[in-house]
């Protein structure tokens, strides 16, 4: 290599032989693999020359923002993905925190097809900002360096099924603000094929999302299991119109075996990978193959010894140490998460503490309830997911006391105010007085009873 990332000199040979061959698409916009180097490149060296701190860029869905990201990497500044589904005050906060630059598209267009050039920036940095729920009330701000995304590559890129799929098309359903986009896009890249992301019409809409599938040709689908199990609702999931669909790729939470049996009755030819981890070690850390056999019980997320870092359990806790882990935990990141292995394989049980996942978002109540507390009238809030049979959360259910409370829609309207979507409780419960245990703090296990 000439320097700098794998990733990045990768992408600049495929630029050069893959022709127009799409590179990027989303809804009706397509960028050739051909026309991909030239303008990131130029945008790199807009970019560099406007500073080195990282750079916000606007939007999520789309060509462009991939292109942008891309550009960052070649300049040597980091990405921060800025949501526009985000409340305002959330944006703001995170650009304050961050110090970053805003990139709109139009100056994003402009940098890409101005025909400068400029070299891929060398040594070790950080390649982007990531933002998730946060236990002390506020967004927690993750680094991922340059050397991780490239370790999460060979390493994702060696799963079974990964590289023949990806090097074809690879569908994304998450926002780029979310780290399972990681997975889906980068592996596209790495590998030659045509990334084709969701685009929040289509998400919307259930027959222009399977049409969009339909029309994809996907080999690799990176998915949430909620989003797999809004896709076995719809006949039109199945081999006679997805025809091209071998390796699906499961992460952001805990995958029900009902869910994954319907997938491999469906797709029976298919490679189903249930991955794991945390975005403080670069989207997915293990992974196991799931056949139809092991979905009479619990499903394993990982081979012990074939992950991207060491995994281990102490006291139960599941800790990772190595490559993927981002610079400021020092290679080692305890998870929270409680694990248990058998016959070599690795098993999710809970959490040490009360961070849920919901739609494949890490949700912590502490920032939600800290949220509500800000909106007039309430004078104490706390926050409970609700599950369903098989233990899957089905929705967030805040309980408030307040003399003047706000009627139950004005009090959405100003949740969504303060926090984005998957954050916002869809069911609120009014207490005269919020329950206590003996020492005091809210007795969570009396407001678990409440819940119905």
């Amino acid at each position: 290599m000439s320097g700098g990332m794998e990733l990045l000199e990768r992408v600049r040979a495929h630029s050069a032989a893959l022709g127009e061959k799409p590179a990027l698409a989303a809804g009706a916009e397509r960028l050739s693999w051909r026309a991909l180097w030239p303008g990131v490149v130029s945008l790199a060296a807009v970019l560099r020359e406007q500073g080195s701190g990282p750079v916000a860029v606007e939007g999520v869905r789309g060509t462009w923002p991939p292109a942008a990201f891309l550009a960052c990497l070649v300049a040597g500044r980091p990405y921060l993905p800025l949501d526009p589904e985000w409340p305002a005050a959330r944006r703001e906060e995170i650009l304050r925190r961050t110090g970053a630059q805003k990139l709109s598209r139009a100056e994003a267009e402009a940098g890409f097809y101005a025909r400068r050039t400029c070299e891929i920036a060398g040594g070790a940095g950080i390649a982007y900002l990531l933002f998730t729920s946060g236990s002390t009330g506020a967004p927690k701000e993750v680094a991922v360096s340059r050397a991780n995304l490239d370790h999460f590559l060979r390493w994702a890129g060696g799963l079974e099924g990964v590289p023949e799929a990806a090097g074809e098309t690879v569908v994304g359903q998450a926002a780029y603000s979310f780290d399972l986009s990681v997975a889906d896009l980068y592996l596209s890249l790495f590998w030659g094929g045509t990334h084709v992301n969701l685009t929040g019409a289509e998400l919307a809409d259930p027959a222009a999302l399977f049409d969009r599938l339909e029309r994809s040709g996907a080999a690799l689908l990176v998915a949430t299991p909620s989003f797999l199990r809004l896709c076995l609702r719809e006949g039109r999931f199945a081999p006679g119109r997805l025809s091209r669909l071998r390796t699906v790729f499961s992460c952001g939470e805990d995958l029900p075996a009902p869910t994954a049996a319907r997938l491999l009755e469906r797709f029976p030819g298919a490679t189903l990978l249930n991955a794991y981890g945390p975005t403080e070690a670069t989207c997915a850390v293990c992974a196991a193959p799931i056949t139809r056999e092991m979905c009479t019980g619990p499903l394993p997320m990982g081979v012990l010894g074939a992950g991207a870092v060491e995994i281990t359990l102490e006291d139960g806790e599941i800790v990772l140490r190595g490559e993927s882990v981002a610079p400021a935990y020092g290679g080692t990141y305890r998870t929270g998460d409680l694990g248990r292995v058998e016959k070599g394989l690795l098993y999710w049980r809970g959490r040490l503490d009360d961070q849920v996942k919901y739609r494949g978002y890490r949700v912590e109540p502490a920032e939600v309830a800290a949220a509500l507390e800000t909106i007039r009238g309430v004078e104490r809030a706390a926050v409970l997911p609700r599950r369903d049979g098989a233990g899957q959360v089905r929705g967030l259910t805040a309980f408030l006391e307040g003399r003047d409370l706000p009627a139950g829609p004005e009090l959405a309207r100003l949740a969504r105010l303060r926090l984005p979507g998957y954050l916002c409780p869809d069911q609120w419960r009014r207490l005269e007085r919020m329950p206590l245990t003996a020492n005091g703090k809210c007795d969570r296990t009396r407001l678990k009873e409440m819940l119905r």
